[in-house]
């Protein structure tokens, strides 16, 4: 393939992404700006799982005290932190009675910290919603109602909303952006919606069920061992029929995940093979392409300048401009509909990627176990929480 059909080809997929983005954003239903609830709304428990999670849990803990939503209980399940978690948390319930402090017992066999630290934390609750939430989420004042009047608008037994992935430092902004137009981009926000279709997806920063429908499905005893429970949640949930809303909500929702280099890979290697099923050597192949896809515009950019630079020619120009104005669409796209930066490195941010997806197949094939805040656990158990 000549260096100028492999430029179009690369611009083509960079615009068919924009375009996908918007489209997608306007198949998906948006949480309504101001929805009014009746005098009495469905009483929500929220539960934040934290360990060591000292840097995160203030704002959100503030970020969910400071709803509009006058129903609402929170829990922290402290999961055997070794910093100041709980600490910090004992000092905001003393301010306000609405915020509870759990401490989850140490893991038992047959968990891991995520699904468990859950478990605790919805024992013995009897609110009418649960909101799973993860203490990197930050909330708008109004999430927790428009969320609420979503799932009974949609007759939701689980909602999940579409988060603003935020991207502050040079890795974030290099390779996060990569994977939210990869994700919101290929995710048909209509099938997943769909009762009668197989595709399945939930965002784990944010799950709202209905009570009754988490209790149906066996809540996260039933997903103790799993590599995703969020996305296996979504699963039995829509297998059972219990209604499943898709909405989008990245004016109500920023979650910065992770905060560094290190952090960013460890976190999406323990889980990323899973989009590829049991084809796992699809990998190798699938990082070539995302390493090409997002890498080339720059590599064609710079090859152009230094032609120019040392040989005052510019031939050849028109594919490679095609090529860096479409990669600037979709950016743009991904900026205006979902809210993710269109700053960073994205030929960096796609070599990064590249390497997490082959990371990712390479150990769940050998079976390597997975790694996470301190724990680690089997091959094929469940999300390192």
């Amino acid at each position: 393939m000549s260096w100028t059909v492999l430029c179009l080809v690369v611009g083509v997929c960079h615009a068919m992404m924009a375009l996908l983005l918007l489209w997608n954003r306007l198949r998906t239903t948006p949480l309504e700006p101001d929805p009014v609830l009746g005098p009495e709304p469905p009483s929500v428990l929220v539960v934040v799982p934290a360990r060591n999670e000292e840097a995160n849990i203030q704002a959100c803990v503030r970020s969910l005290l400071g709803q509009d939503y006058p129903a609402l209980r929170v829990r922290v399940v402290d999961d055997n932190s070794t910093d100041r978690t709980a600490a910090l948390v004992r000092t905001l319930a003393a301010a306000d009675p609405r915020l509870e402090l759990r401490q989850a017992p140490p893991l038992p066999a047959g968990w891991l910290g995520k699904p468990h630290a859950l478990h605790v934390g919805v024992r013995g609750a009897t609110a009418d919603y649960f909101l799973f939430i993860d203490a990197d989420v930050r909330l708008a004042a109004s999430t927790v109602r428009r969320s609420v009047a979503a799932a009974e608008k949609l007759q939701a037994g689980l909602l999940t909303v579409t988060p603003t992935l935020v991207a502050e430092s040079f890795w974030e902004r290099a390779a996060q952006p990569v994977i939210g137009m990869l994700l919101f981009a290929l995710l048909d926000p209509v099938k997943v919606r769909d009762p009668d279709s197989e595709v399945a997806a939930a965002y784990g920063p944010y799950l709202l069920f209905k009570r009754s429908a988490y209790e149906q499905i066996g809540g996260h005893v039933s997903v103790a061992t799993e590599v995703v429970e969020d996305l296996r949640l979504a699963q039995l949930v829509k297998s059972a029929r219990l209604g499943f809303g898709y909405v989008h909500g990245v004016d109500g929702l920023d979650v910065r995940m992770y905060d560094s280099l290190r952090a960013l890979i460890g976190g999406w290697r323990k889980n990323f093979h899973v989009v590829l099923g049991r084809a796992l050597w699809l990998g190798p192949i699938a990082a070539l392409l995302v390493a090409l896809i997002f890498g080339l515009p720059t590599m064609a950019a710079a090859v152009l300048a230094v032609r120019w630079f040392l040989h005052g020619s510019l031939a050849g120009a028109a594919p490679v401009v095609f090529c860096l104005g479409a990669d600037w669409l979709a950016r743009l796209s991904l900026a205006r509909n979902f809210r993710v930066t269109w700053r960073g490195s994205r030929g960096l941010g796609g070599l990064v990627v590249a390497y997490i997806l082959c990371s990712s197949c390479y150990r769940a094939w050998r079976g390597k176990p997975v790694a996470w805040r301190g724990r680690s656990y089997a091959a094929g158990g469940g999300s390192a929480g």
